[in-house]
């Protein structure tokens, strides 16, 4: 007896193997991990400016930095953890959340202090991000 015609119940793949759905969840991933390391970077080019604005020393604008990437040292380590104990979705949003928590702060930060604070905050969901965007990516693309 021929077969009529069968339908498939997996996601149509790309080239690569990836299905449109992956596709989405890995571009969503490198944007987000392209705001966050840009936000990391652009501290260097607004330094002058806080240092003038905020009547800081130039050594005390470094801290900014300085607290940014400690807290990225810390947390990094701790990612691969967080990943084992909750979902990637949950690992996701409360990287993004931390993040803009962090922005938010930092946007209404009355001084330097809260700014430092702010920094930090925002480095934690930086920290989460990096490691989430390549577990996720080495799970859904395939070796070959």
């Amino acid at each position: 007896m021929a077969a009529t015609g069968t339908v498939s119940s997996a996601p149509p793949q790309t080239s690569s193997g990836v299905t449109a759905e992956q596709s989405r969840v890995i571009w969503l991933l490198l944007t987000a991990a392209f705001v966050a390391i840009l936000n990391e970077t652009t501290m260097n080019v607004a330094i002058p400016f806080l240092i003038r604005d905020l009547g800081i020393t130039a050594v005390a604008a470094q801290w900014l930095t300085t607290a940014f990437m400690l807290t990225m040292a810390v947390v990094i380590p701790i990612t691969g953890f967080l990943l084992q104990r909750f979902t990637t979705r949950q690992v996701f949003v409360t990287a993004m959340s931390l993040f803009s928590a962090g922005t938010l702060v930092a946007f209404l930060a009355p001084g330097f202090e809260v700014l430092v604070v702010a920094r930090v905050i925002q480095a934690s969901g930086t920290a989460i991000m990096m490691p989430l965007l390549m577990t996720t990516i080495m799970t859904i693309v395939p070796p070959a």
